[in-house]
């Protein structure tokens, strides 16, 4: 009897030990997801007269922006959006410069500001959840 236990539990052993084998093998051969590219939004805006145009903007969260801004007028600008300040460095610009830049819209919130040589001269809207997609 003792021959039949000791042997039914060898056998246990080895069929566990084959099933973690294969399904290693099997983990490594699923391909992992890549995520997918965020969709593009091109935002245009225009400083002319010490103010930004359109002073209201709203875009999607998770979305890449594409920013263009042109200055108009005889002034250069100064140009941050508050709370964005280390994802978008945008140089001075020179009266007549056209600067392009883009950046990832993932901190959701209606009150970003665009602060023009310092002072708030418009608003960024990102619209979507605070909560991280998958977690409830």
């Amino acid at each position: 009897m003792k021959g039949h236990y000791l042997g039914l539990a060898i056998g246990v052993v080895i069929l566990a030990l084959l099933l973690t084998v294969l399904g290693r093998l099997r983990r490594s051969e699923t391909p992992e997801a890549v995520p997918a590219p965020a969709p593009v939004v091109v935002l245009a805006l225009v400083i002319e007269g010490g103010r930004v145009a359109p002073e209201v903007a709203s875009i999607p969260k998770g979305t890449r922006v594409r920013l263009q801004v042109d200055v108009r007028g005889a002034r250069g600008a100064r140009l941050v959006l508050a709370g964005y300040e280390d994802r978008l460095a945008i140089p001075p610009l020179a009266p007549g410069a056209t600067w392009t830049g883009e950046f990832l819209a993932d901190r959701p919130g209606d009150d970003f500001a665009w602060l023009l040589d310092g002072v708030p001269a418009g608003r960024l809207a990102v619209t979507g959840s605070h909560l991280v997609e998958g977690h409830r």
